[in-house]
């Protein structure tokens, strides 16, 4: 029993400090104004927990979906119409003419996560870049839900515009020649949306960067985009990419397009047996427009199948879009590198860049 000494020493001198060292710091605590646990029955206070800084995660879109069909969250949406300031129109009404505010219709989509019953908007650690989209005549922007569809579940605020003469129905009946008005149209939505964002009562509220902003159209909107963002007549410069799908050139706009010093990345997009849209007339904007600026051709497409139905088309106009608005609005490179994967399938479609 006695070689058991020396261990049983150094267990009660080892013990003796531990109890020291705990005395001597729960005194200092005391001293130094520090906070103990409450006692039991006493009112809480201050936490004991030392105070740590949290790291803010890399600055990345949060992205709540994709464009090839697998939806993380679903899509909200709303519709409402506006009164741009400053404008009227003028449509024929009996044997004279009526005239009022011009107005557009406007549906806003955007990712929603489901609270209870009820979708709300969906809100990262960032703003979502905005996306303008315009419809053909005599079309509404609902009928290209596949494709809108696609660009809000990658992770956009969506706004489709109806316009007030070539979007069904019409003031005074439908009127192509009012496309001429059409990109006040484009620029009167955007502001709409950033007013939106700053409105705390709109589902909008704080969902969208208001530095990132690209404008798509089909048809005669695309012909409306293009010439929002490059044409001198009515050029704004608040996109910072457009795409084009099925688009022209008109020559009724009273400006000109591609003014040296304007360089806005473009997706042009053309159905090789469209009759509607002169595959031409697409061909003509690509070899026009400066750097950076992409030509998806879609093998055998007409004017409408790949925009406005769910097909192998549209999948691939919908990915390959993605990808060109993660590239130029979110900064993503490895998105601009799956372009070319994306759009150059055998026997559908090819991709060409400059």
């Amino acid at each position: 029993m006695i070689r058991n000494r020396p261990y049983r020493l150094a267990r009660a001198v080892l013990i003796l400090m531990v109890l020291v060292a705990v005395i001597s710091l729960v005194v200092a605590e005391g001293f130094s104004g520090g906070h103990g646990s409450p006692a039991a029955g006493s009112s809480t206070g201050p936490s004991t927990q030392p105070s740590t800084t949290t790291t803010a995660p890399p600055p990345t879109y949060v992205v709540p979906g994709s464009a090839k069909g697998i939806s993380l969250y679903q899509v909200d949406s709303y519709s409402t119409t506006y009164s741009e300031p400053g404008t009227s129109l003028c449509v024929p009404s009996g044997s004279g003419q009526s005239c009022g505010p011009r107005v557009i219709r406007i549906g806003a989509f955007y990712p929603a996560l489901t609270s209870g019953s009820s979708p709300v908007p969906y809100r990262g650690y960032y703003r979502m870049p905005l996306v303008l989209f315009a419809p053909g005549y005599a079309m509404d922007y609902q009928n290209y839900m596949p494709l809108i569809d696609a660009m809000t579940s990658a992770g956009y605020v969506v706004v489709g515009v109806n316009f007030p003469r070539t979007s069904p129905p019409a003031a005074g009946g439908l009127y192509e020649a009012d496309i001429l008005h059409q990109p006040g149209d484009i620029s009167a939505a955007i502001s709409w949306a950033l007013a939106a964002n700053n409105t705390s009562s709109s589902p909008l509220y704080e969902l969208i960067d208001p530095s990132e902003i690209a404008i798509t159209g089909h048809s005669d909107g695309g012909d409306t985009v293009l010439a929002t963002a490059y044409n001198t007549c009515c050029r704004d410069s608040r996109p910072k990419a457009v795409v084009v799908f099925s688009g022209a050139e008109l020559p009724t706009y009273p400006g000109n397009y591609f003014p040296a010093g304007v360089s806005v990345p473009m997706l042009v997009v053309q159905g090789s047996a469209d009759t509607v849209n002169p595959p031409a007339a697409s061909q003509q904007i690509y070899a026009q427009a400066p750097s950076p600026k992409y030509l998806l051709w879609l093998q055998g497409a007409d004017h409408w199948v790949a925009y406005t139905q769910t097909s192998s088309y549209e999948a691939v106009v919908a990915t390959v879009t993605v990808d060109f608005l993660n590239g130029y609005l979110k900064g993503d490179a490895q998105a601009l590198s799956s372009m070319a994967p994306a759009g150059n399938i055998t026997g559908l479609s090819t991709l060409q860049s400059g």
